[in-house]
């Protein structure tokens, strides 16, 4: 079964409403999450943006919705924290580096189709 990614615009009311709920929905979680992390607000709404656009425009589903996540939130937090406290002047850039790559892998492993390993993740991990 082949999926095709093309832009109708027959759904675009459908289209417009659903994005305005899923911006609806995540606006107080980027919010949250933006403060949770350290670097404020402004930063979660960024972080929320920009998820938003990326994952539309790499995103493999025609009904992909994506917004900021609480695992994400403790990740992200401890990235901020220890690279920060390591380095004041250049800590934050160095997280936003850090994330920025992350992002990057995960492209990459999109490209090759590694995703369908983590499949196999859960039994690795009950082995060891």
């Amino acid at each position: 079964m082949q999926i095709t990614n093309k832009i109708h615009f027959r759904n675009l009311r459908g289209d417009l409403f659903g994005g305005v709920t899923a911006a609806i929905v995540s606006l107080p979680l980027a919010l949250a999450f933006g403060v949770a992390s350290g670097a404020g607000p402004v930063a979660g709404l960024y972080g929320a943006a920009c998820v938003g656009f990326f994952a539309a425009l790499f995103g493999g589903t025609p009904t992909l919705i994506s917004e900021p996540t609480g695992a994400m939130t403790v990740v992200i937090t401890t990235i901020i924290a220890s690279l920060t406290a390591a380095n004041p002047d250049q800590g934050l850039a160095m997280a936003f580096t850090v994330v920025m790559l992350a992002g990057i892998f995960q492209i990459i492993f999109g490209v090759f189709k590694l995703g369908k390993y983590i499949t196999a993740l859960p039994n690795l991990l009950k082995s060891t």
